[in-house]
């Protein structure tokens, strides 16, 4: 199910750049136009223009350009389709979808119930003796319980049933959120009663699940929300929505394993900081702290437990290109143990973070037992085979070269990828626009081996959003329909047709450059000039 290009189009038309960007950030008049400290990259003079009456954005600095969809994609790291969402709800634009929208209703639905659950925790939090003192040992301040909606389930399950009752609330829907569970002789029970609650969020704020702690002795220790419709532990990161901001500044993230681990870090300003729910970093969560963050620090357990997810963790975000760095802790401490010894003891292990690989190098150079330093090297290999850029695998390659004898040759790795014509929309599409679609869902892999501008291309909104899409690996209706469009294609015109794609956003990048010249300072104007050069490399890849 996708949204239907009347409502891309409806919001593309409403939509102001201006409104929507001062949202976000402080601009300034400058004739006609706006500007602003660019939200993207780090300088000193305003280069990010803002022009209303193009309802256009462009950074003169980092070349970033485009509407106010585009903005909230980059800021927000969200993507077409939820940035399109977003802004109908800003500007009360009715969401349409191609196909039932009754799926829709329904996750909203199970949204609104989850926001009512935890807020009922969160209210039993207040008038719980027991739990209140708990939150005490643990010294979190009433700022981060505010924050992260901190709760407790109490022990009488009775209560939540007839707080649901009064909200209208079906104990059917609570089941589908993995709230309560049905016991013997059809009894409901609150599967995190008892316990200290840390609701689960998605990117945009939603409550999509729970955590729990016991405030006892009692095992489990933890719990979490089962896979419901809502909640996949493979896809969400707690403390994600509260730590964006802070991923963007940073660029880097900080990656722990519990609950209290993140918002100990948090509390004495370490931000930038996010956590897996149960399980270990998988290629989903690496694709998401990638549209923020070029570095990793993995901040685990030093024991086997936390050893092995270190590894596999390793993998998923190597997939996407980014550092990754090991932060081991002193056995038998947790990054909440370590943060309650202040800031700066956190910030003296960040700084001796290493990188992972040049880490497990250094094991290499210390085992003495060839069985054993066998298998960190190949260890070192497999994990370096998932990164995507042969010449990053080539140096890494290179120094476990020099540092163990063995000849490059004996060394190489086999790259892997970290495990993700009528009246219709389709029919709307202009030929280029169904060429490049049809050709992506034939050659996908080929076409990206060889392109790789799809943000510095020109087409309509609703070509855009579908092509998103299919880059993003999304399900639509529409994509039989697109095999199906009655037009040949081949790599070779996919390619020519996304060059020439690539070539009308150059043009109307220059067209910008124009619209926005009097409005800049000279410095900015010499950034234009020192960038020209690079918009005319084409959309190629070099081979």
């Amino acid at each position: 199910m996708g949204i239907s290009q009347e409502t891309v189009e409806e919001v593309l038309r409403i939509a102001n750049v201006y409104d929507v960007i001062s949202d976000y950030i402080n601009l300034e008049k400058a004739g006609s136009n706006y500007r602003a400290l660019c939200p993207f990259h780090a300088e000193k003079t305003p280069s990010f223009m803002v022009s209303p009456q193009k309802n256009i954005f462009k950074c003169f600095g980092c070349g970033k350009s485009g509407n106010a969809v585009s903005f909230l994609m980059e800021y927000e790291g969200l993507s077409f389709g939820e940035a399109v969402i977003k802004l109908a709800e800003k500007y009360n634009i009715p969401v349409g979808f191609t196909g039932s929208d009754e799926g829709i209703k329904h996750k909203k639905r199970l949204i609104f119930v989850a926001e009512k659950v935890k807020d009922f925790y969160k209210a039993k939090l207040k008038s719980s003796k027991e739990a209140k003192a708990y939150i005490k040992r643990r010294e979190l301040r009433p700022e981060m319980i505010e924050l992260f909606d901190i709760g407790y389930a109490p022990l009488n399950s009775q209560e939540l049933i007839d707080y649901i009752q009064k909200e209208g609330i079906a104990v059917d829907e609570l089941i589908k959120i993995g709230v309560v569970s049905l016991k013997e002789n059809d009894r409901i029970t609150d599967r995190f009663s008892g316990r200290v609650i840390f609701p689960i969020k998605d990117q945009r704020g939603n409550t999509v699940g729970f955590g729990g702690r016991v405030i006892d002795e009692r095992q489990p220790k933890y719990i979490n929300s089962p896979e419901t419709e809502l909640y996949s532990k493979s896809k969400i990161l707690y403390g994600y929505y509260e730590a964006k901001e802070y991923l963007r500044e940073k660029k880097e993230a900080i990656v722990v394993e519990g609950y209290l681990d993140l918002i100990s870090l948090f509390q004495i300003g370490i931000r930038n900081v996010v956590a897996t729910l149960g399980t270990v970093l998988t290629p989903q969560h690496g694709k998401l702290l990638s549209k923020f963050v070029s570095r990793v620090i993995l901040m685990f357990d030093s024991d086997s437990a936390g050893k092995k997810a270190t590894v596999k963790a390793a993998k998923a975000l190597l997939g996407y290109g980014m550092e990754v760095y090991y932060c081991p802790l002193e056995k038998g401490k947790d990054p909440d143990e370590v943060a309650k010894e202040g800031i700066k003891r956190v910030e003296e292990q960040i700084k001796n973070s290493k990188d992972f690989l040049l880490f497990l190098l250094e094991r290499v150079q210390k085992q003495k037992d060839l069985k054993k330093r066998k298998e960190i090297i190949d260890l070192y290999l497999d994990i370096l085979s998932y990164h995507p850029d042969r010449h990053v695998r080539g140096l890494y390659i290179r120094e476990l070269s020099d540092k163990t004898g063995i000849p490059v040759e004996l060394l190489s790795v086999e790259p892997k990828k970290a495990v993700t014509e009528d009246d219709s929309s389709v029919g709307r599409l202009n030929i280029p626009e169904k060429i490049v679609l049809k050709g992506l869902i034939l050659f996908k892999d080929e076409i990206l081996s060889k392109f790789d501008k799809f943000d510095k291309i020109i087409g309509s909104a609703y070509f855009l959003y579908t092509l998103n899409e299919i880059l993003e690996g999304g399900e639509l209706e529409e994509l039989e329909e697109i095999k199906g469009i009655d037009i040949p294609v081949s790599p070779e015109t996919v390619l020519n047709t996304l060059n020439n794609m690539h070539k009308n956003w150059i043009k109307q990048q220059n067209e910008l450059d124009a619209t926005f010249l009097s409005s800049v300072d000279e410095s900015v104007i010499q950034k234009i000039f020192q960038n020209k050069k690079s918009l005319y490399t084409g959309g190629s890849k070099k081979k």
